[in-house]
């Protein structure tokens, strides 16, 4: 069982029953705003800025949209927490600092290294391939061996 299934079977989902059946912004951050803070931190280290995001997906209209989100709450929250982290990370690259220096070295390019850009820098696939100078099928090939292997962790 992972993660998420765990997180879905703990969870009280008796509010899904209620005649209201939504959850308000301060319960749903009541209830996720512990696990939104980590995924926030892990793409913006620094805790000042990760409380100020954390802000802004707890008071977004978007967070709305998870009381009739197909998945559960969780899966929603991380979206929009992952969103909005990698959105504030672009926003705070373009004013303050230069590009990243990636190097190609094919002995640097690990499944953790890609996972690294891919999720907690925001790159989509094609822009890591072309940063590290690989196929996208190789940089695919790295996110499942990374997935993979934490799976079984």
């Amino acid at each position: 069982m992972n993660e998420l299934e765990q997180i879905n079977r703990n969870t009280d989902q008796s509010f899904l029953n209620s005649p209201a059946g939504k959850l308000t912004s301060l319960e749903m951050y009541d209830k996720y705003g512990a696990m939104a803070y980590g995924i926030i931190l892990q793409i913006l280290p620094q805790p000042h800025l990760a409380q100020e995001v954390l802000v802004s997906v707890f008071s977004s209209p978007l967070l709305q949209s998870c009381n009739s989100y197909p998945f559960t709450f969780a899966v929603c929250i991380i979206k929009l927490a992952r969103a909005k982290a990698v959105e504030a990370k672009r926003k705070l690259a373009a004013v303050s600092s230069p590009p990243l220096d990636i190097r190609s070295d094919a002995a640097e390019n690990s499944p953790q290294q890609i996972f690294d850009l891919a999720f907690r820098q925001g790159f989509s696939p094609e822009e890591v391939a072309e940063k590290l100078n690989i196929s996208k099928p190789e940089v695919l090939r790295s996110l499942h061996a990374f997935f993979k292997s934490n799976r079984d962790a």
